[in-house]
């Protein structure tokens, strides 16, 4: 019984031993597949991390973090390479000391609205990148609660600064251009209609006397009489004709008895043309010692705005207001035209065919003037045009262009 007893005993612990030796191995196993997991999410995350810092660092904008007294607390390759320092040398540097000195006032309050604001805040400025070359940024910034930073979007918009400052220097030579075509068409106008006037209107007064001549000494013969009556019948078409065409060249009461005069002599003409419009012309204010670019441009405004009235509007009420403000001082001088219509109007989002609409606004600016334009379809067009009378101020803005 007791050898029995032994035998168990030692099959027992022969089993229990073999037990043992068995799962050694496994829980090595498992240990070993344990630390292979870790060491391959320990890799992905490496890669993750790298591939995260070369789109970090390679994104096309300037990535800061800066506390609220504008130090760089991170930046990233881009970042510094704007500033034109290496990114360890800028770490707890001021960024401030990048900026051109003008604009540091514009950087401080950047910085204060956007600790005091939740939503974003945009701010453009000039800072000196590498061999000082003034490089114009655009900074967007959001603070991160609770933890005295904000991350801030650092853009180099110098090509677009680049692009704006062509196309407005190309837009000045334009209006420059405009402006001398304007005076020498004027120019023009002006030399052709006094050729009209003291040439062809002197043939036509001497034919017209010969005419009453003849038909002076031609009553007995019905035919030369006839015929002469009829001659006068044309001649004096031909001076109506000739006289509407001298208004259009140039309005000889603008340069006798002035704006307004030249204006009613327009509305008298323009309503005998178009008598199923009702033409109201205000005044309001003195007109006189105005100068000669200002009396030219007005006249031609309200002269282009009349036509386009007649031939598009379909209205049947047109009022024409010109407004002088005169101030304390020569600066607050100016003169104010509107000319509003109840015709059909159009959608103002659309860019017109035509180039009435251009031509006025064109020689309101070149004139130192401002052009506005308001119409809603059914509802009319209306026309605004503001002029500054101090001859200095309107100097200045003609020159600007």
């Amino acid at each position: 019984m007791n050898k029995n007893q032994n035998s168990i005993e030692t099959n027992d612990s022969t089993i229990h031993s073999n037990i043992e030796f068995s799962t050694e191995p496994q829980i090595h196993r498992l240990e070993l597949e344990k630390q292979n997991s870790k060491l391959n999410d320990a890799q992905q995350l490496k890669e993750t991390h790298d591939r995260y810092a070369a789109f970090y660092d390679n994104v096309p904008v300037g990535y800061l973090i800066l506390d609220q007294a504008g130090n760089i607390l991170a930046i990233n390759l881009t970042g510094s390479t704007l500033l034109g320092k290496e990114r360890a040398s800028l770490l707890n540097e001021s960024f401030s000391a990048y900026i051109v000195q003008d604009d540091n006032d514009r950087f401080l309050n950047h910085l204060q609205q956007t600790f005091n604001s939740s939503t974003n805040t945009v701010t453009e400025l000039r800072i000196k990148g590498p061999l000082n070359k003034v490089i114009y940024i655009r900074l967007e910034s959001l603070v991160i609660k609770d933890a005295g930073i904000c991350r801030t979007v650092m853009t180099n918009i110098n090509p677009i600064k680049e692009t704006v400052d062509y196309n407005q220097e190309l837009l000045h030579g334009h209006r420059r251009l405009m402006q001398n075509l304007f005076k020498i068409q004027e120019e023009e106008r002006r030399l052709l209609a006094r050729e009209l006037h003291d040439e062809l209107g002197q043939w036509l007064t001497a034919i017209h006397a010969e005419t009453e001549t003849i038909a002076y000494f031609s009553e007995k013969d019905s035919t030369i009489h006839i015929s002469a009556q009829a001659i006068k019948e044309c001649i004096k078409k031909m001076h109506d004709a000739m006289h509407d065409m001298l208004s259009q060249l140039r309005p000889i009461l603008l340069d006798t008895l002035g704006l307004e005069d030249a204006l009613l002599e327009l509305k008298k003409q323009w309503t005998s043309h178009n008598p199923h419009i009702t033409l109201e012309l205000v005044f309001e204010g003195k007109f006189d010692k105005l100068s000669e670019l200002i009396n030219i441009t007005i006249f031609r405004i309200v002269q282009e705005a009349l036509t386009n009235v007649r031939n598009h509007a379909q209205a049947s009420q047109v009022r024409v207001c010109l407004h002088r403000k005169t101030g304390a001082t020569a600066t607050d001088d100016t003169l104010s035209l509107s000319v509003e219509d109840n015709g059909k109007g159009y959608n103002a989002d659309q860019i017109p065919h035509g180039l009435g609409l251009l031509g006025m606004r064109e020689r309101a600016i070149a004139a130192g003037g401002k052009f506005f334009v308001r119409s809603i379809p059914n509802h009319g067009t209306q026309i605004h045009a503001k002029f500054p009378l101090d001859s200095s101020n309107r100097r200045r803005k003609t020159d600007a262009l």
